[in-house]
């Protein structure tokens, strides 16, 4: 139906409006409007908490130096000669609590074939379960984690969370808050070990992983989006009653026993009004380097 049609039937006054507003890409959800079927209850498409274009990833970087035949054994402990040539990342801190944060050193290299990490944790209060029912329980644990994304806006991420003995949990994920927790990282591998005061984890992810997964091959000059985490927990010793509450970070899960204290510590600062990595803008770079 054309234009002046639409006049005759609705009226001028009426029809200019429907106009105006198809040209404003109005419709019939309200401004922010959540999409149906969201998970637990995230904001939708590029919104960001409170309205707005949702902010992009930092420009903070960590540039990993390829060395070639890095010979790195995994065992959990970052010692080989190779590690000396990483740089060292301590700029963790919390985003959500005024207090020192404790101490948190990442490091990362390149070879031919591979990405190597390391996370070494300052941590005198180590939140582990003996037995998991699955390793979606690593969500009650204190662990470290890194997640890759392929675009700026967390259409498609991946991420990677290693607890204080070196169980993986690893999924899939799109913003807002979707996950695939069925997808694994093909050929990670994770080992840790015990510090006198906290653990540290060591790893790696086959190059051949990322580029099946339609990122650029990683060698020298390119970078992609990166976010590194760590979930720092501790017993609650208080001796009030236990009480099991759903949130965000647990994925609907419950833990078995009472459920430990939360806090979380960021590369890069969020942002957000509570927390959560799961924005793009935790992201930084990752960047190889010579």
């Amino acid at each position: 139906m054309n234009c002046s049609r639409w006049i005759r039937v609705l009226g001028r006054g009426t029809a200019w409006a429907f106009v105006i507003l198809m040209i404003m890409g109005g419709s019939s959800a309200g401004v922010g409007e959540k999409t149906p079927g969201t998970c637990l209850g995230a904001s939708s498409g590029r919104q960001a908490e409170g309205g707005g274009d949702l902010p992009r990833g930092s420009d903070q970087t960590y540039r990993a130096h390829c060395v070639p035949e890095a010979a790195i054994v995994l065992d959990g402990r970052a010692d080989e000669p190779a590690w000396t040539e990483a740089a060292v990342e301590t700029g963790f801190a919390f985003s959500w609590k005024a207090a020192p944060a404790p101490a948190t050193e990442f490091r990362a290299l390149a070879d031919e074939t591979h990405i190597y990490f390391t996370f070494r944790v300052r941590d005198d209060d180590i939140v582990a379960m003996e037995r998991l029912r699955d390793e979606e329980d690593g969500v009650f644990e204190d662990r470290i984690e890194m997640y890759f994304g392929r675009d700026e806006q967390m259409k498609d991420y991946y991420c990677l969370e290693v607890d204080s003995r070196g169980r993986v949990f690893d999924y899939r994920a799109s913003y807002p808050r979707r996950f695939d927790s069925k997808w694994n990282c093909a050929g990670l591998e994770a080992r840790s070990a015990a510090l006198p005061q906290g653990y540290e984890v060591e790893g790696r992810i086959p190059i051949e992983t990322f580029s099946a997964l339609g990122f650029p091959v990683l060698r020298p000059g390119v970078r992609i989006r990166c976010g590194l985490y760590r979930a720092e927990f501790s017993h609650d010793r208080s001796g009030r009653p236990v009480e099991q509450q759903a949130n965000i970070h647990t994925m609907g899960r419950q833990p078995v026993g009472p459920p430990p204290i939360e806090d979380w510590l960021s590369w890069v600062d969020p942002k957000t009004k509570e927390p959560d990595f799961h924005v793009p803008s935790s992201m930084g770079w990752l960047e190889i380097v010579n």
